[in-house]
């Protein structure tokens, strides 16, 4: 029996993983447990899994004015609920949040200054004077992350051998920072011309930084960004300033309220590049924390692929907020070094910032549960960007919502249950969620309120299908040839019609697809990256030179894993470079053998030959070739229970109850089958009908065939659209 948390817990309910062997009948006192949270913009998840197997997760509201509340309120109700002490958190507990997306998005990061070589203060606004859309004449872009009068221009120059031309007079540097500190600057970002070659001037920056103000944070782009291109290296150092202060604060709050409550957990933070650091790394690069969430959802998605043999995953993440996509290829998620955060059109590469930092390469496909539906002035139906949240949240909530939200829609469609509660206590006002549909859609349009309901339904899922068609034809893929994994509060509500409109031939949904983000924090690894450029022709390459770049990038990042408590003959080590053909602006990744030398060349060719084909459709035969950047990744697993590796299931169950769900297929509502508990192993069954997990409902449709694994994923054979 399931208790209701108290009116304190932002209506959190937690629940079991699954059922059978997993979960004892007693609290297991001996057994400890790592934690991990997911952040977003509606619900937070929380996920706690244990040495002994077991696993339970819980779902709550998110306090958008304390998340650190919201997280430990969470907790407190899931060791409760299971009987457990904070004392048994003795392992890493991971964190992936939405935190500094936010600060960037909103402006409420640091007063931070800049510093940089002579001649280079306005670089931040110049960018790359490409113009995003050709056909906007008023196309605006991002406001500076540092005003003018903080960008210090100070007199030193080191060129692209890092040979110093000018040396770094400490008076102006000094003087420079005793009036920022006057003028109550908080951050310092420090980005010198050709500083990947020779950092000294940077490094002396921060020694005389912290002896002058020690309080003031600073952030190097020798540490944050070793890399060409001036323009891309300068935002991100600023950005990871901007970020500093309050990612400090924020960590030190949680480690302080862990402490408080008697665990002895260490803190561990989810990165976007798909493992965890520790949190004295994350607050000085916190800008390694911005898809942390996203990339904890691909990561697991990857996960599972390979547990059940599969090598292509479309990875499918809706929560309440946003809708984002990952292609998984080979069984891992693509990463990408084209990142941009805080677009000024939220669909429109080149309006934002751009984060050139290894991130899972995931794309925004659309809205979310709490998006709202509205009618432009055209007189056709939009729905979103904007978010109703977790406060109001949807006019089903009944915390105060007016307007219409896709949720609202799959409640009056029946995939919701009316009379069941969302994330575990949020009660479903069904007759608000038609008056908010009726009132803001069907009226002004002439529809009724069913009509309207499955308008907004379809508008949502076909243009996530047509998102995710061109994100794969971008990356030289089929999407055809890819399962859909869907997860996240509202992903496997929407799954089925977005398979069918994009072409993917089956479904799969995990067990716990409403908090599985969470879970795969727990399955991720202890990772580290590096980069350091060195521009060369490959044919011209100075092999023993990038050899010792290998060996200090190695020697760099086995330390960061070792102090993180990896094993040390664990650690799975990754080399790539960036490389092009001569002439052109950008790189592909390439792989890269684990040792180099001049018989090196000819696999290397063919490497590139093989992404460059695969990306792109064709090669340039006898095109020149060369490498710009030299990149290493070394990871090392967590030795725990697989979070994601579920018993067989022994337990039978059936249909437990039945409603009314819209299917246009069969031309309007029908009465569909209601599965409380589909982790059981059972014959392949024809839809429609809904499967209830704690926190998602998964709608299968009429023509589709569904079947669960011994793992607990539900798979479905999509009947294809006509």
């Amino acid at each position: 029996m399931q208790r209701a948390c108290d009116p304190s817990m932002n209506a959190l309910r937690s629940t079991p993983a699954d059922i059978g062997e997993r979960i004892t009948s007693q609290p297991d006192r001996a057994a400890t447990f790592r934690f991990g949270f997911d952040i977003g913009g509606t619900f937070t998840d929380l996920v706690l899994s244990g040495s002994n197997g077991s696993v339970f997760v819980g779902k709550c509201l998110t306090n958008a004015r304390d998340i650190t509340k919201t997280i430990f309120e969470g907790l407190g109700s899931l060791l409760r609920e299971h009987a457990l002490s904070a004392g048994q958190l003795q392992n890493v507990v991971a964190g992936a949040t939405t935190f500094v997306t936010n600060l960037i998005i909103e402006r409420k990061g640091a007063r931070t200054a800049l510093m940089t070589t002579a001649g280079f203060r306005d670089i931040i606004e110049i960018a790359r004077e490409i113009r995003y859309d050709v056909y906007d004449l008023t196309a605006s872009y991002p406001d500076p992350i540092v005003p003018r009068e903080l960008r210090i221009e100070v007199n030193e120059r080191i060129d692209n051998t890092g040979a110093v031309l000018v040396p770094l007079d400490d008076g102006p540097v000094e003087d420079a920072v005793r009036r920022l500190a006057e003028q109550g600057v908080e951050a310092l970002a420090v980005c010198f011309l050709h500083s990947f070659k020779n950092p000294t001037h940077e490094n002396r920056v921060r020694d005389i930084a912290s002896r002058i103000a020690p309080g003031m944070m600073v952030s190097l782009s020798c540490d944050v960004l070793p890399e060409l291109r001036e323009y891309e290296r300068t935002i991100v150092t600023a950005v990871n300033a901007y970020a500093m202060p309050q990612a400090r604060n924020y960590l030190h709050q949680i480690e302080n309220r862990l402490s408080n409550a008697g665990a002895g957990a260490t803190l561990r933070i989810m990165q976007s590049n798909g493992g965890i650091i520790s949190r004295e790394i994350a607050e000085r690069v916190p800008l390694r924390m911005l898809e942390s969430g996203p990339a904890a959802g691909a990561l697991a998605a990857a996960h599972l692929a390979r547990q059940i043999g599969l090598s292509e995953v479309l990875a499918f993440d809706m929560g309440g907020t946003t809708a984002k996509a990952c292609l998984v290829s080979s069984g891992e998620p693509e990463l990408t070094t084209e990142f941009e955060t805080a677009r000024v059109h939220r669909f429109k590469r080149g309006s934002g910032l751009p984060i050139r930092l290894p991130i899972i390469d995931l794309i925004e496909i659309g809205a979310g549960g709490g998006s709202i539906a509205r009618i432009d002035e055209t007189g056709l139906v939009k729905v979103g960007p904007t978010s109703a949240g977790a406060d109001p949240g949807p006019a089903c909530y009944g915390r105060g919502g007016q307007d219409a939200t896709v949720t609202d829609a799959a409640v009056v469609l029946g995939y919701v249950d009316p009379n069941g509660r969302l994330g575990g206590e949020v009660k479903v006002d069904a007759e608000r969620a038609c008056e908010a549909i009726r009132n803001n859609i069907g009226e002004k349009i002439g529809l009724d309120v069913v009509e309207a309901a499955a308008g907004i339904h379809r508008i949502v899922c076909e243009h996530m299908a047509a998102a995710v068609k061109i994100h794969a034809v971008e990356k030289g893929r089929d999407v055809r040839a890819y399962a859909l994994l869907a997860f996240g509060g509202a992903g496997p509500i929407h799954a089925r019609s977005v398979a069918r409109y994009a072409g993917c031939s089956r479904v799969i949904v995990p067990p716990n697809a409403g908090v599985f983000s969470a879970i795969g924090l727990l399955a991720a690894p202890i990772k580290f990256d590096a980069v350091q450029s060195r521009y060369c022709r490959l044919s011209e390459a100075p092999w023993l030179e990038i050899e010792t770049i290998y060996a200090d990038m190695l020697g760099q990042l086995d330390e960061n894993l070792r102090s993180s408590g990896a094993d040390p003959s664990a650690i799975v080590r990754r080399r790539s470079a960036d490389m092009r053909y001569v002439g052109q602006g950008f790189e592909i990744a390439v792989p890269m053998p684990g040792s180099l030398s001049p018989a090196s060349e000819a696999e290397i060719t063919a490497a590139f030959v093989e992404v460059y084909q695969r990306k792109f459709g064709g090669q340039i035969p006898g095109g020149r070739i060369e490498v710009l950047n030299w990149r290493l990744e070394a990871a090392a697993p967590i030795p725990w229970p697989d979070v994601l590796k579920l018993s067989s299931m022994t337990k039978s169950s059936g249909v437990s109850s039945s409603r009314k769900a819209y299917f246009s297929d069969l031309g309007g509502f029908v009465e569909t089958p209601v599965y409380r508990d589909a982790h059981v192993e059972r014959e392949a069954q024809s839809g429609p009908a809904l499967i209830e997990q704690p926190g998602s409902t998964l709608v299968i449709g009429p023509g589709d065939t569904f079947e669960i694994d011994k793992f607990g994923n539900v798979i479905i054979a999509v009947w294809p659209k006509e």
